[in-house]
């Protein structure tokens, strides 16, 4: 009795342990419902695990397919040379066994991929199609795996005359696709079951016509091989070979249509294929943009907007805040110019436990003393003048200016560098089992791979064994879409440095112009020194003009500065994103002004402004149609922000007169978020510098928002003022607001 209690009591102990440790493995599972829209992570497996599996399915399948149609052994005829390119070999029956789990392997490849499909489509739920892609993939892992052990063991071939064919070494392959896809997969299901991202796969309708287009892509590789195994007599898995290289112009010219019949079939099969495959490319070029920018590219300029914003600091907080301490900055009075960005550097003297906390409460902090505005709410305040409050903005707008172009920059080189890696993974790799493969050394292999990568096809070599046909028609499928991306991305980085570099050597040598040459000796002092010498000598000799020759001069010189001065705040990457200056088309154009003149504007009244934003509508318009990628200057930027919150009732009330000459205000106020963005900080959250809108895009959204109050504020005040309820204005309000569609755009 006294032995078993404890023993008793040893298993109610590991019973209990037992018991703690599951229950601390299932406090880690938290599963989202598909209508969660929390922030998502583990990027990568919740969207470019599923489209590469969607993706690369129906290749295994097709794999699948060829081990399927043909026999697993071939004998060796001839030494000769046949018109597959190779010796010529027959294939002999394999045992009714593995034509049986071949094609259930081939039905199980079929259903995962299926419901992977209804999975995409919602057809199916996440949480029981999932489920079954993964066990019918590697259902039909574990039966080829099991065939090809069985059929080395039971009936291999004899050789020297007999060897494996090309679809047994297809089955190898659609094993190794199956498990990896599976595994990655797997992948994905964990991160839904740890909380990463809902039970669904957040795929774009672009990404889903990705899928589309590979499996259309495939099922047309398979219907022509099935036409050219025909028509030129060749095996199912030579045909596919065949339409493999001439869909991707190869041409190595092993393999070549000799009939009439299949000379004429090339056209159209070609022409398609090729269209095809254009198609497939593009996709895949646009999903891998959108993937990096939203998960690598926004999270730089996030954390370089984040460090910018925390070492940022206004006069107004360096007077309020006792703690901030400037060092080595020389701070200036208010009339005098405030100190830039980059000069703002702060040391808070405060204790590890309040930098702790500032740290961790930073958005908080930012939203409780409420956003930086703009300049034209700001220049509401009588206790600033306007220009330091002008230039203080600036400060902040060049700052993320220089967040953007930095981040252009970044998200240029660093595509190329992604590219560049698996350009050269797929290149020595390929080499590397072509050199295992076939009868060649690595560095033909390097060589072969590289003509195929260019699609120079020259045909001294080619692939002839029977493993390195099945691999080089997955192998090239992978390859030339890489090779493709890494061009595409040379052009923006690489091809762009070219331009400007022979653009800037015809400046000089082949067609010289003399501003350059201005330019280039304006940087030499004493040069400088000695033209600016000689132009005051020749302005002397010349004397004092007047006239209407001097009036047209001096209004060229004038125009000549503004232009100077509007090089001056342009961006240092101007070249690739120019900066155009705000332009009235309707009068022939107006100056850029400065911000001395924009801080010493007196206020216009409502219904010019009206006016003014009615033009800026219509110039917006014709710049988002007509420049890719303009980016607007600050003081075009100010005038925009005057016409977008001119109409804001809370900051600016307007009063409206009856028709007895009565005024009065509107008596309710307009909410804000219903009306859409009226204030921003440069370098906060909210700036539309980090909008995936162009800025004409962004800017027009919001002078038509600022056009629907305005409409809105004088439909009200001609209600009120025939004594109507509140209610109709209301009404005519949200009514204006849906014809716009603003209730449904959320782009900031």
């Amino acid at each position: 009795m006294n032995v078993e209690f404890p023993r008793a009591a040893a298993a109610a102990n590991a019973a209990a342990s037992e018991l703690l440790i599951w229950e601390r493995l299932l406090s880690k599972f938290q599963m989202r419902p598909a209508e969660d829209d929390e922030p998502q992570s583990w990027w990568i497996a919740s969207t470019a695990i599923p489209l590469v599996a969607a993706a690369t399915g129906p290749l295994a399948n097709v794999m699948s397919i060829v081990a399927l149609v043909s026999p697993w052994r071939n004998k060796i005829i001839s030494s000769d040379i046949g018109r597959a390119g190779t010796t010529i070999q027959h294939g002999f029956n394999d045992p009714h066994w593995v034509l049986a789990l071949n094609a259930v392997s081939l039905f199980w490849g079929v259903v995962g991929n299926v419901f992977l499909l209804f999975n995409f489509t919602q057809v199916v739920r996440y949480i029981i199609a999932l489920p079954v892609t993964i066990f019918s993939w590697f259902l039909a892992t574990f039966i080829l795996c099991g065939l090809t052990a069985s059929m080395s063991i039971y009936s291999p071939p004899i050789p020297p005359d007999e060897l494996y064919s090309q679809p047994y070494w297809s089955a190898v392959i659609a094993a190794v696709l199956y498990f990896v896809l599976a595994t990655l997969l797997m992948i994905n299901m964990l991160g839904y079951f740890l909380g990463k991202y809902p039970q669904h796969f957040s795929l774009t309708e672009d990404q889903r016509t990705l899928i589309l287009q590979m499996t259309a892509f495939v099922i047309w590789l398979l219907i022509g091989a099935a036409i050219f195994q025909r028509v030129l007599g060749i095996a199912f898995a030579d045909a596919l070979y065949f339409c493999d290289i001439t869909v991707l112009t190869l041409g190595f010219g092993d393999i070549v249509p000799k009939s009439s019949v299949g000379k004429g079939l090339i056209w159209p099969y070609a022409v398609i294929g090729i269209v095809m495959l254009g198609l497939v490319v593009g996709s895949i070029h646009q999903f891998a943009r959108e993937v990096h920018y939203d998960n690598v590219v926004r999270k730089h300029i996030e954390s370089k907007r984040q460090a910018t914003f925390d070492r940022s600091v206004t006069i107004e907080q360096v007077r309020n805040d006792p703690n901030i301490q400037l060092q080595n900055v020389k701070f200036v009075g208010d009339h005098g110019p405030p100190p830039s960005i980059d000069q703002l550097h702060l040391r808070r003297t405060v204790s590890r436990t309040a930098h702790q906390h500032d740290h961790h409460n930073g958005h908080e902090s930012h939203r409780r003393h409420g956003p930086i505005q703009t300049t034209i709410n700001t220049l509401t305040s009588a206790r600033r003048p306007r220009l330091l409050v002008m230039r203080e903005e600036k400060d902040r707008f060049i700052a993320m200016r220089k967040i953007q172009d930095e981040t252009m920059q970044f998200r240029r080189w660093n595509d190329l560098f992604i590219s560049v890696i698996a350009y050269a993974i797929v290149w020595t790799g390929g080499a590397l089992v072509f050199w295992r493969l076939e009868d060649m050394s690595y560095f033909n292999g390097l060589y072969f791979c590289f003509c195929s990568l260019i699609t120079i096809g020259y045909g001294d070599f080619t692939p002839k064994s029977n493993a390195g046909r099945p691999f080089f028609v997955v192998w090239s499928l992978i390859a030339i879409p890489t090779m493709t991306m890494l061009i595409s991305q040379m052009s923006d980085t690489v091809v762009a440095a070219y331009k400007r570099s022979t653009g800037k050597f015809s400046d000089y040598f082949v067609l010289p112009q003399s501003v350059v040459y201005k330019e280039a000796i304006s940087r030499i002092p004493f040069l400088r020194k000695w033209l600016l010498a000689h132009q005051e000598k020749k302005r002397l000799e010349r004397g004092f003009e007047v006239g209407a020759e001097a009036d047209s001069r001096d209004g060229m010189a004038a125009e000549a500065d503004s232009r100077d001065g509007m090089a001056a705040v342009s961006s240092p990457s101007q070249e690739q994103a120019p900066v155009v200056p705000l332009r009235s088309r309707s009068s022939g154009g107006h100056l850029l002004r400065t911000i001395e003149e924009l801080a010493s504007d007196a206020n216009p009244s409502p219904y010019e402004l009206a006016q003014r934003l009615a033009f800026a509508i219509r110039r917006t318009t014709q710049d988002a149609k007509e420049v890719k990628h303009k980016r607007y200057t600050y003081e075009e930027w100010v005038e925009f922000t005057r016409l977008i919150q001119f109409t804001n009732p809370r900051s600016r009330p307007t009063s409206y007169s009856d028709p007895s000459g009565s005024s009065q205000q509107p008596s309710a106020s307009l909410d804000e978020d219903e009306y859409g963005v009226l204030n921003w900080d440069w370098i906060g959250e909210d700036s539309p510098m980090l909008a995936r809108q162009s800025e004409p895009e962004w800017i027009l959204d919001r002078l038509c928002e600022s056009l629907v109050r305005y409409v809105a504020t004088q439909e009200k005040a001609s209600i009120l003022s025939r004594g109507e309820t509140d209610d109709a204005a209301e009404e005519f309000t949200l009514k204006k607001e849906r014809d716009l569609g603003i209730e449904d755009t959320e782009d900031t």
